[in-house]
């Protein structure tokens, strides 16, 4: 009876973990980009995927979504860059979310900036760098920059 229950709280802990929180800052790197996914998403030589923390780009289908990856592609794809972690370090598809860098360019702020992505302000408690990207988004949404100017869905 003891390991039934042991069992059956260690398969509930497993089932209830959506999210894998930290509140410690880790950078990870260098590692180099193989594959660009979409304009949030991309892949690294160790195996893992990333979703880039903080921000929202355009789904397949949508507009500016080819503009996202085109530029994701141009900052990353056969780069070595480095990964600073945030709160979460998984989302729910154990994607890992992290900022990217190449040397001093931050990926995510880029994005944001030119206007290929929106803060995802649903997550706004749990992104670490949630005010440095509303900032940046500043500028693109005043002058309906890339997603900014696509016409509402």
């Amino acid at each position: 009876m003891k390991y039934l229950s042991l069992i059956l709280v260690l398969f509930l802990v497993s089932c209830s973990v959506v999210y894998e929180k930290s509140s410690d800052y880790k950078i990870e790197g260098p590692l180099l980009v193989t594959n660009v996914v979409d304009g949030d998403t991309l892949d690294l030589e160790d195996g893992s995927r990333v979703r880039l923390s903080g921000i929202n780009t355009p789904e397949k289908g949508e507009c500016y979504y080819k503009e996202a990856k085109e530029k994701l592609k141009e900052l990353t794809l056969n780069k070595t860059v480095y990964l600073h972690t945030d709160y979460s370090l998984l989302d729910k598809y154990q994607r890992k979310l992290r900022y990217i860098y190449v040397g001093d360019i931050f990926v995510n702020g880029v994005l944001v900036d030119e206007g290929y992505a929106r803060v995802f302000d649903k997550y706004k408690d749990d992104t670490r760098k949630y005010p440095e990207l509303k900032k940046l988004e500043e500028e693109p949404i005043k002058n309906k920059i890339g997603v900014w100017g696509c016409p509402p869905k």
